[in-house]
């Protein structure tokens, strides 16, 4: 017996249909509740306000975690939930929300890379030694010389 129920057996976890608090939710989810309550706003977990989450929705959140651990945006993130529970999508359709998600990642390593260049290129500058003068600080307070 739980006493926090006044004598009545508390419910199983396992059990379907038992409503989960909003901190069980997100501790069994691995969510901040910031995230709980984007998915809320979305409507990417629906029908939760003043009844309780199910395990259904601690489902969605992990996904929403996992997908936007990868970097997806919530649009795609929605659009990704949304194909999961159409069982007329085609794999085609989930492939290319990640294959764009790859091609971005794609092009933000380029930019990444670019300027690693130009800082390892100003740190070359720079003897680095006890003396005042740095010309990594010329240089950024000309703004020259920053193509990768």
């Amino acid at each position: 017996m739980n006493p926090r129920t006044h004598g009545t057996p508390e419910p199983a976890t396992t059990q379907a249909g038992r409503r989960l608090g909003m901190e069980e939710t997100i501790a069994r989810a691995g969510v901040s509740e910031r995230l709980l309550r984007q998915c809320e706003a979305r409507g990417l977990v629906q029908g939760a306000f003043g009844r309780g989450y199910t395990h259904e929705h601690v489902g969605v959140l992990r996904f929403v975690r996992r997908a936007h651990a990868l970097g997806f945006g919530m649009s795609d993130i929605a659009s990704l939930l949304a194909l999961r529970q159409d069982e007329h999508r085609t794999s085609a359709e989930v492939k290319r929300i990640v294959l764009t998600r790859t091609e971005e990642l794609e092009s933000r390593i380029e930019e990444l890379l670019a300027t690693k260049r130009v800082l390892e290129r100003l740190a070359g500058l720079c003897l680095g030694d006890h003396h005042p003068a740095c010309p990594i600080l010329d240089e950024l307070l000309e703004l020259r010389g920053f193509s990768g």
